[in-house]
């Protein structure tokens, strides 16, 4: 394993994680907003602010996870052979 993937397999472990668990973490916040509010807009007015708080890190994650897909899919350069003949 080079080291490109190794971190490559890092950035996709912590980029899952941290898309996974700060989107659920949102998600939640939201839906039980949006079931106590009762269509009252005065209960939903922190809303933007609770996406920029869990958008933020869930985008980071997937951009994590992404990075993470580039870097395993580098293929290794293969090194050319050297001729002993060569240096006689």
């Amino acid at each position: 394993m080079t080291v490109a993937r190794f971190f490559g397999v890092l950035l996709i472990a912590v980029g899952a994680l941290m898309a996974v668990l700060c989107g659920l973490c949102t998600l939640v916040i939201i839906g039980t907003s949006a079931m106590q509010s009762n269509g009252q807009a005065e209960s939903m007015s922190y809303m933007p602010f609770v996406l920029l708080i869990g958008g933020v890190p869930t985008v980071f994650g997937a951009l994590c996870i992404w990075g993470g897909i580039v870097l395993v899919r580098i293929k290794p350069t293969p090194r050319a052979r050297v001729d002993p003949k060569t240096f006689d």
